[in-house]
């Protein structure tokens, strides 16, 4: 039997991405392992997460170099694959680099629109709402150096209904986001 993957996920958000991603895995367990959790702050609800999944937490400390630290956890895990879920910050390039390939991420809206610097959370609902898009939904895509630009792996639509609110979109994305995420982690571990 091929032993699971190793998963990290790496976030400072709300966690429910990675509370999506742990389950998945509980109720598919030979998807994958999660196998750490890695957040910028005490406070962010993926620790929450970590402790309910009773899953490895590591915290990023402000002080040391991201990329030093962070390239240490994932050797010390052995970890196969990086998640991030909710992380606002550009990746260093050496853990892109390090990781070979096997860094992902979800975007709340349909790339290659609504993506680059900035455009997070409510933000790119706004945006979506701003533009008059007919539809919306979610991207999950391979992380690059630059603010979503990787390959992207998958998407799920949804239309946006009229008079709709960018709090409105925020929900119906975050829906389509515990699905997709999941499943494409999967799929993209079962493909290497």
């Amino acid at each position: 039997m091929v032993p699971c993957k190793r998963v990290a996920i790496l976030g400072s958000g709300t966690g429910s991405n990675a509370r999506a991603i742990c389950d998945f895995g509980r109720h598919h367990r030979d998807a994958y392992e999660v196998a750490l959790m890695i957040s910028t702050s005490l406070d962010a609800g993926i620790c929450q997460v970590a402790r309910e999944y009773a899953v490895p937490l590591a915290l990023l400390n402000k002080g040391n170099d991201t990329r030093v630290e962070l390239s240490l956890l994932l050797a010390r895990h052995e970890i196969d694959t990086l998640v991030l879920a909710g992380y606002m910050r550009l990746l260093p390039t050496a853990i892109i680099e390090q990781m070979q390939g096997r860094v992902l991420n979800i975007h709340p809206a349909l790339l290659p629109d609504f993506g680059g610097k900035g455009m997070y959370g409510i933000h790119v609902h706004e945006a979506v709402i701003a533009a008059n898009s007919l539809k919306t939904g979610a991207t999950v895509h391979l992380v690059t150096p630059a603010y979503d630009e990787g390959a992207i792996l998958a998407q799920a639509e949804a239309a946006v209904p009229q008079g709709a609110t960018a709090r409105d979109l925020q929900q119906i994305v975050k829906e389509l986001e515990h699905r997709l995420y999941p499943a494409t982690l999967s799929a993209f571990l079962r493909s290497e």
